[in-house]
């Protein structure tokens, strides 16, 4: 940070649906133990498909990290909340990108490849966008999150 603070980034994603991956659980005990000794601040980004693998490693981590920040869905949940021991917690962040499409690419593209089955390169949709985040405030002396807003913020083209 710009105050000189260590923050601790993880990037773990889930096997629910997507069996083939080490499990996020193992790995969080071992990154967070190495990372805890460097940074009291630690952000988990959980990229999974499953809410309840999500809401899991959310309450497996609570008061351990300081948020667990779930994403792939690109649709924004309205669940954010600070867990029982300090942990900042939302199932999907969403997505920045264009609002008129279906999870960002051409809404017939994605139609179309529902229906047939059929893989095909997706075109990024176009017009007005929205950026979609979470602002944590974090306190640097414990590593718990004091607050969580959820953002949603449309743009013109």
């Amino acid at each position: 940070t710009a105050g000189g603070i260590a923050v601790g980034i993880l990037n773990l994603e889930g096997r629910v649906f997507m069996s083939h991956l080490e499990c996020p659980f193992r790995a969080a005990d071992d990154l967070v133990n190495r990372l805890s000794e460097k940074a009291t601040i630690l952000i988990v980004d959980f990229h999974a498909e499953a809410t309840s693998e999500k809401q899991a490693l959310g309450w497996y981590l609570d008061g351990r990290v300081s948020a667990v920040v779930g994403t792939h869905t690109h649709v924004q949940t309205a669940d954010e909340q600070i867990r029982s021991s300090g942990t900042a917690y939302i199932t999907d962040v969403g997505m920045t990108g264009p609002t008129d499409s279906i999870i960002g690419i051409k809404k017939e593209e994605a139609i179309a490849q529902l229906m047939t089955q059929t893989p095909k390169k997706f075109t990024p949709a176009k017009g007005d966008r929205q950026l979609q985040a979470v602002l944590l405030d974090v306190s640097p002396e414990t590593g718990c999150t004091e607050a969580i807003e959820r953002i949603c913020k449309k743009m013109d083209e």
